[in-house]
Order: structure tokens, then sequence, then C-alpha cells
């Protein structure tokens, strides 16, 4: 009888260590699965998070590139070679293109490039001067075109300050004609592929010399083109005189 019981005991005894590794072993796998599933939240909580920046990223690095390559204002200059900037909201020289020949030659001497555009100014220039464009009689013309009044204002200030400075200091000893066009007469400009500058002074020749036409006038500097205005207008008047 003892026997037997001891032989009970021991399968009982069996059983219940088996049921207690059982308990244990589903309690282990239940704190796993819990340890696994938080890992696989924090992660999917993180991928969600890397993706929303990335895409908040993007969408403001479009917004920034958007702006730094969109034009607020134009530069033109002219005193035979003429040459365009156009400058982004930030100031710097996002494209420049030239209207002719001479103005393509300079643009290959120099960068302007994502430069400042008062730097960019202060290099055109002195690669003008080193040219010799601005000899005797010469006549600078620079225009800015914007819509924005305060933008205007300080980039013509700047501009009449880089020319009477000059690359030693002294000015360039040229006369300079610095103002600001509309956008109207700014994209008429473009249309014939001319400066704004040169493109008022043909609208002046046209005027009193109807036989004038911008093919005509495109190689001639502003200077030559005034002064053609000026002799129509003398001979005009002379004219009118003798009758």
């Amino acid at each position: 009888m003892i026997s037997l019981n001891r032989e009970a005991f021991g399968v009982f005894g069996k059983i219940h260590a088996e049921e207690d590794l059982k308990q244990k072993t589903v309690s282990y796998l239940h704190k796993e699965m819990e340890k696994r599933a938080r890992k696989r939240k924090r992660r999917a909580f993180r991928i969600a998070i890397c993706c929303m920046s990335a895409v908040l990223f993007t969408a403001c690095g479009g917004v920034f590139l958007g702006a730094y390559f969109t034009p607020v204002a134009y530069i033109d200059f002219d005193v035979n070679p003429s040459v365009e900037f156009r400058v982004n909201r930030f100031g710097r020289v996002i494209a420049s293109c030239a209207y002719n020949d001479d103005g393509q030659e300079l643009l290959g001497e120099i960068n302007v490039s994502n430069l400042p555009y008062d730097e960019a100014a202060k290099r055109l220039l002195g690669a003008m001067d080193a040219e010799g464009y601005f000899g005797q009689d010469a006549l600078l013309c620079v225009t800015v075109q914007t819509k924005e009044q305060d933008r205007e204002g300080g980039m013509l200030a700047r501009l009449q300050e880089i020319v009477a400075q000059g690359g030693a200091g002294g000015g360039y000893g040229v006369f300079a004609d610095i103002y600001a066009v509309t956008e109207e007469v700014k994209h008429c400009a473009s249309e014939h592929q001319v400066s704004p500058a040169k493109y008022l002074a043909i609208e002046e020749l046209i005027e009193v010399d109807p036989e004038a036409d911008f093919e005509t006038c495109r190689g001639h500097s502003v200077h030559e083109i005034r002064q053609m205005t000026q002799e129509k207008c003398s001979g005009h008047g002379e004219h009118g005189h003798h009758h």
C-alpha cells in the first residue's frame, strides 16, 4: 500500500511539475509575444516618424527650391555688351543671359551664378572696364525691374553706389544712367530681344524717325541711338525754322 501511494504521489508530482512547467512556458511565451508586439509598435512608430520627416523635408525642400529658383527682380546692363541678371528673393543671381555676342563673351569670362547681385554686378562691370567698354563718350545704362517697391529702391541705391565707387574705389569714369522700369517695358524689351534701356531708346527714335526699326538699331549702343534721336530732333527743328 505504501509503495502504491509512493508511486501515485510520484505520478501526481510529475503531472503537477508538468503543469507548472506548462504555465511557466505559456507565461514566458505571452511575455515574449508582448515584448515583440511592443518592439513592432516602436519600430512601426519610428518608421512612421521617419516617413513623416522625409515627407516634411521633401515638401520644405521643394518650397525652398521653388523660392530659390524663382526670379523676383531683373537687372539689365547695357553699354554695348548687353547682359541680364535674374535675381531671386534672397538677392542671388540665379541666371544670366546676354542680348548680343559681346555680352555673351563677357559672361564666358566671369562666373556670377548664385552670387549676391551686388557682387555679380562688380564682376561684370570690372570685366567691362577691363575690356575697354568704358571709354570716352561711353554710356552705361542699368535698369531694375521688380514688383516690390522696397526691393527696387534698395537695389537702385546699391547699384548706384557700386558704379560710383568703381573697381579701385575711384569710379569707372563712365556716364551712368541707373533707373527702374515697369514690367510692361521689361516684357516688350524681352520680346524684341534687347535691354529695356535700348528698347526705350529705340522707341524714342522711332517717334521722330518712323523709318527706324528694332532690327537696324539692335547693333547700336544706347548712346548712339540717343544721338541719332537728337540729330533727328535737331533736323526737324531746323526744317521748321526754314519754313
